[in-house]
């Protein structure tokens, strides 16, 4: 697109603003940017070009080139406070049960950016086995909160005695009894027993996430 690619060029030239810059203000990885620069994107996704735009105080029409710029807009404008996109740590199965509270250096976990309003615990794991199919397929991307209070029905982290990494099942309760449920009928549901702790509320699922071992990634970030 080299309407996408020389109105961004010109937009970051009106802040003197390069591509690692813009990347750390959107959320959306250096490279991403650098290709659109470039013109080397021919569809950009949405979710690429919704910060972009929301940052620059225009409209994606506005950014593709659809749509002229505002004839009242001033040159530079742009927000240093863009809302509902954040950066959420991306653990390792096994560091959730130490999120956040026993690993050393945060900065060096990898993470992703979501378009949500999240509080500072909240945090990014990929779907490791097959129990939530077909629903949450080996791969997915679950966005989970810990400061939400778990509900009937809600898609939760929960850990179990002393199981060595936590489940992600569909809970469901039934007057006193808690039960967690496996999507996938090859798995029964089972009466969750104490002692069990919750780790997060599932807020979002992002399909088709490339499945990756994240534990070599941040074993430095480990106690």
């Amino acid at each position: 697109m080299k309407k996408l690619s020389s109105i961004l060029k010109t937009l970051m030239a009106e802040l003197n603003m390069n591509e690692s810059e813009l990347a750390r203000r959107t959320g959306i990885g250096q490279p991403v940017i650098h290709r659109i620069c470039s013109g080397e994107t021919d569809n950009p996704k949405v979710a690429t070009l919704s910060p972009i735009a929301n940052f620059f105080a225009i409209s994606i029409s506005q950014l593709i080139g659809d749509e002229p710029l505002p004839t009242h807009r001033i040159p530079g404008t742009f927000n240093p406070g863009v809302q509902g996109w954040c950066q959420v740590p991306w653990l390792a199965w096994t560091q959730i049960l130490l999120w956040p509270n026993a690993i050393n250096n945060l900065e060096s976990l990898p993470s992703v950016a979501v378009d949500l309003d999240l509080s500072q615990y909240a945090y990014a794991v990929t779907m490791h086995d097959n129990t939530m199919e077909p629903r949450f397929m080996r791969g997915t991307l679950l966005i989970m909160e810990p400061n939400l209070h778990p509900s009937n029905g809600d898609f939760v982290m929960v850990h179990v005695g002393s199981e060595a990494i936590p489940s992600f099942k569909q809970l469901l309760i039934d007057g006193v009894y808690y039960h967690l449920k496996s999507l996938n009928p090859d798995f029964k549901t089972r009466v969750l027993r104490k002692p069990y702790r919750f780790l997060g509320v599932m807020v979002q699922a992002k399909m088709n996430y490339k499945e990756v071992d994240l534990i070599s990634a941040v074993s430095d970030c480990v106690i």
